[in-house]
């Protein structure tokens, strides 16, 4: 075996509660753990994080500690090779971040390109994409993989709105690359996608796998995008140039363990009534400006197009409470 390659996702470290967990310093300590735990238990020889290391600088030292530790366990397995992706949190204009400052002191190195036989690597951090140095090759035989703390997809991927993605399509910089592995987006996807570029007058297509294995943290709660399962990468590269892609499934920590779930619900409940309170006003200001001799008001109300039904049912409810 050459190596043994694991990527994982945002991890977003936070010393504070954070995103409506009932306690992010727990939760994101268990994501760092799980990490370190299958570093060790696969007997990893290189770590790559996809970026995002924290959110904001620590305030509590014997979180500091507790993160540290995993590092050290990381590095023992690894040799000191856990590099990281600088993501868009790990840069800030009031200094130094922890990502940087973990750099600096060599507990993990920032991103750059290696060499596994047949078997080439690039990192790019955010935003370099088109200025990056990447490292394909086109010869056959040759296997060549990206990681990446950007929003990418293909123009015909069905991809949530997570923004303006970075279209793959004709990325001339990364063609010839054979996978994709993307931080930045929090929840898992796995697709695949045409890449073309245009030689001797021709059109020339590379299939491409794109992979985002999500964050294990879960840093901010999303009712509709919420996973019960998060995800790590290990690629193993053998002696022959032949490689094996595996895609961890691990189990996460029960939705309701973890969130505060019933302030979200009251939240929830008060968007609700503010947005009912719109819509009923709207529908009284229509009402106002209806011609007072064609019909009853509940007649004018039930009329109205284009209003949800139950808005109307409530705003004849209070018509008729405020005529008793």
């Amino acid at each position: 075996m050459l190596a043994k390659l694991l990527f994982y996702g945002d991890l977003h470290l936070h010393s504070k509660n954070y995103g409506a967990h009932r306690d992010y310093m727990k939760d994101s300590l268990w994501a760092l753990r799980t990490v370190a735990n299958a570093i060790v238990d696969n007997g990893v020889t290189h770590a790559i994080g996809l970026g995002d290391l924290t959110f904001g600088r620590f305030n509590n030292l014997e979180y500091r500690r507790a993160v540290e530790e995993q590092f050290d366990r990381i590095n023992h397995v690894t040799g000191n090779k856990h590099f990281q992706l600088k993501g868009n949190h790990d840069s800030a204009g009031y200094g130094m971040t922890e990502f940087e400052y973990y750099i600096a002191k060599g507990v993990m190195r920032p991103a750059c390109n290696l060499d596994f036989g047949n078997v080439h690597l690039t990192m790019i951090n955010y935003g370099e994409i088109n200025s990056c140095q990447p490292n394909i090759h086109l010869d056959e035989g040759h296997t060549n993989i990206v990681c990446a703390h950007d929003y990418c997809a293909f123009s015909d991927t069905q991809m949530p709105n997570f923004g303006t993605a970075t279209i793959l399509d004709n990325v001339a910089r990364l063609f010839g690359m054979d996978i994709l592995i993307c931080g930045h987006i929090h929840t898992s996807h796995l697709f695949e996608g045409l890449s073309l570029k245009e030689a001797d007058g021709k059109t020339i297509g590379h299939r491409v796998l794109v992979d985002y294995p999500g964050s294990l943290t879960r840093p901010a709660y999303n009712e509709s995008l919420l996973e019960e399962t998060g995800h790590l990468i290990i690629i193993t590269i053998e002696d022959d140039g032949s490689y094996k892609y595996d895609r961890l499934d691990i189990e996460l920590p029960p939705i309701e363990e973890t969130f505060n779930v019933e302030a979200k619900a009251i939240e929830k409940e008060k968007k609700e009534e503010k947005r009912n309170r719109v819509d009923i006003s709207d529908v009284v200001k229509r009402l106002d400006e209806h011609e007072r001799n064609v019909g009853n008001p509940e007649d004018i109300i039930m009329a109205l197009a284009d209003v949800p039904e139950k808005y109307k049912r409530k705003a004849i409810d209070l018509l008729q409470r405020g005529m008793k």
